[in-house]
Formats: C-alpha cells, structure tokens, sequence
C-alpha cells in the first residue's frame, strides 16, 4: 500500500499510509499537519484515481514542488520527493506495511497568515510559482466564485433530483465528499453506488470537483479528473443531481 514519510532536515518524523484522499497543511484538520508557518493552511492534497495518487497544490502560498520542480497538479511516480514548506514527503508506492493515518497531536502555536520562504532556492522557486499563476486568468463565473470564496461564503450543493437526506448541503469543510461512504458529506443510496465517487476541496480561489470513483457528470459532460467549480453548475452523481451555488 502506498505510504508518504515525512521528514524535515534529513530526520524521518512520521509515515502515512494513503487513503483516498488526503490533505496536507498547518491547519488541524488536515490529515496530514505540518506545524511550521511555511507551510499554508490547506497547502496540498493527495488523491486516489484508480491506480494512480495525483499531488494537487491548493494555491499555497510557497508552492509545491516534486523532485524540486513546481506542481500544481501531478501524477506521484516511485521515490519522489514532495516539498511542501521545508519538509519533504517522500513517496513510497509499493511500501509493505499498513497502518492507519495519523496527525500530529502537538497543538498548533502560529494560525495566521503564511511566512514565504526567504532562502535563494526557495526564491528561485517562487518566481516559477508566479509565472505560472500570471499565465491563467479565470472567466467571470470562475471569478465570482473566487470572490465569494475569498469573502469568506462557503458554497452549497443543491438538490435538485434524487434520493438525499437534506435539500442542501454546506460545502464549510477543507474536502467534503460525496459517496456512500459514511465520510461523505452527501451520502448515496442504494446498491453498487461507489464509496467515494467526489471529492470536492475548498481554497482561497474556490472549489474543486475531482472524480474519484463511478460515473460524474458536471453540465452534461464527463467528469474524469478535476474541474474548477463555478456559480450555477450542475452535478450528477449516481443518480442524484446537485447544484452548486456561492452561499447568499
């Protein structure tokens, strides 16, 4: 099963087994926390699709960087080396033992804003980070939604059709799910629905819909890895469909 080992400054702190999906950041309610102000809030997450464990930056402050070059979004090979912050998170796909995630217990001293990295390397990585953010500009959904977001609105999935528990589900958490597993968020009925079919992550510039398992669809069109939600779209899900709206 596949596993992460953090370390920091060439010391193995902790392992992890990799569920499917995983958040790395200073904030408590990460999986995986990193008590260090380099490191953002939400800076990462690690998610299943099939065979593969793709690494997506949540637009941290310092960047990711695989093997020392910046990510925003990439399929982890064997032996590669994850930074985030100044710990490293080294991949091991084929590790042997299995253990359940773990947190670290310590409380958390800094919640504030990020601290950027001042060291040359990081310098260097930085302004790859910058010119890489410069290169996209969002549509006007894509910006109200971003501006929504960052106004502190959490979005809502709204049923529209299909067997739920509520009419409306608040999307306030980091990753909310959607599936028949008892994690999820919004919970699915009936038989062979996939356990976890949506992971849906929240930062600074929005949410993000990643296709984990079963059939997705978003507008009509096939979900089939990660897509940029905006004001008005609409999902269906194993039956259910949901739209997805900035909170009023």
């Amino acid at each position: 099963m596949p596993k992460f080992i953090l370390q920091f400054e060439g010391r193995v702190l902790k392992e992890y087994v990799v569920g499917e999906v995983m958040t790395i950041g200073r904030l408590p309610d990460n999986m995986v926390v990193i008590e260090n102000p380099a490191v953002s809030g939400h800076h990462a997450r690690i998610v299943r699709e099939g065979a593969d464990v793709i690494l997506e930056d949540l637009e941290s402050t310092n960047g990711t960087f695989v093997n020392e070059k910046h990510v925003v979004r990439h399929a982890l090979q064997d032996g590669d080396v994850v930074l985030v912050g100044k710990h490293k998170l080294v991949f091991d796909k084929a590790a042997a033992a299995v253990a359940e995630p773990v947190t670290v217990e310590r409380p958390i001293k800094n919640l504030g804003d990020t601290v950027y990295l001042d060291t040359k390397k990081h310098r260097a990585m930085l302004a790859s980070l910058r010119e890489a953010r410069a290169a996209s500009t969002p549509s006007s959904r894509a910006a109200k939604t971003a501006a929504a977001v960052a106004s502190g609105k959490a979005g809502v999935l709204r049923v529209l059709a299909g067997r739920a528990e509520h009419p409306e589900y608040k999307l306030d958490a980091h990753t909310s799910l959607i599936g028949a597993s008892d994690a999820a968020l919004v919970r699915l009925h009936g038989w062979f629905k996939p356990k976890v079919a949506v992971a849906i992550a929240r930062s600074g510039e929005g949410y993000v819909a990643t296709r984990l398992g079963g059939r997705t669809l978003i507008n009509s069109e096939p979900l089939s890895g990660r897509h940029d939600l905006k004001d008005g779209d609409i999902l269906r899900v194993s039956g259910l469909t949901l739209e997805f709206r900035t909170a009023n």
